[in-house]
């Protein structure tokens, strides 16, 4: 009798044990479809791709992945914006970028802002504001920019902006 119970308590701990490592190699890494920098779904048109020391990560936006590059100096060894138009990547610092558009891809599957009985609910901070899109020509980010409104700015001109939040 004894033998029987080693064996049922011995599966049932291997068991636990195999579970355990499964869920702990899931659950500990998130989904590769999530921004590694504020965990919300990635977004065809304006991902933005940065390689860091333990390879390729993806942002949700380019102003996800510079916040992410200004809080770890020295981290980001090149960085990719997707294109807009044509949904390729491109260097980021090459690229040109609308910033403040009317179109703002992160949060548009977000719940709207609520209005309640004692006033407005509003959105102080969202990493993901003002939108941030990204062109491989200024001529294309100029076509958007009549669209959409927002400004044109270049590399340098969109993480001055994603330092000053």
């Amino acid at each position: 009798m004894k033998a029987k119970e080693f064996w049922i308590t011995a599966l049932a701990l291997g068991a636990i044990a195999a579970v355990s490592v499964v869920a702990y190699r899931y659950v500990s890494q998130p989904p590769r479809d999530l921004c590694r920098v504020c965990a919300r779904g990635l977004h065809p048109g304006v991902t933005y791709r940065l390689e860091v020391s333990a390879g390729k990560e993806d942002a949700c936006c380019p102003r996800c992945g510079m916040h992410y590059a200004i809080q770890h100096p020295g981290a980001v060894k090149k960085a990719w914006a997707t294109d807009l138009t044509t949904g390729e990547f491109v260097a980021a610092q090459s690229a040109y970028y609308v910033e403040g558009g009317d179109v703002e891809y992160c949060t548009m599957h977000s719940s709207p802002v609520e209005r309640q009985p004692q006033g407005a609910s509003m959105r102080d901070y969202d990493r993901c504001l003002p939108s941030l899109v990204a062109f491989h020509t200024k001529q294309e980010a100029e076509v958007y920019q009549q669209q959409h409104g927002g400004r044109v700015v270049d590399f340098s001109g969109a993480m001055e902006s994603v330092k000053e939040q």
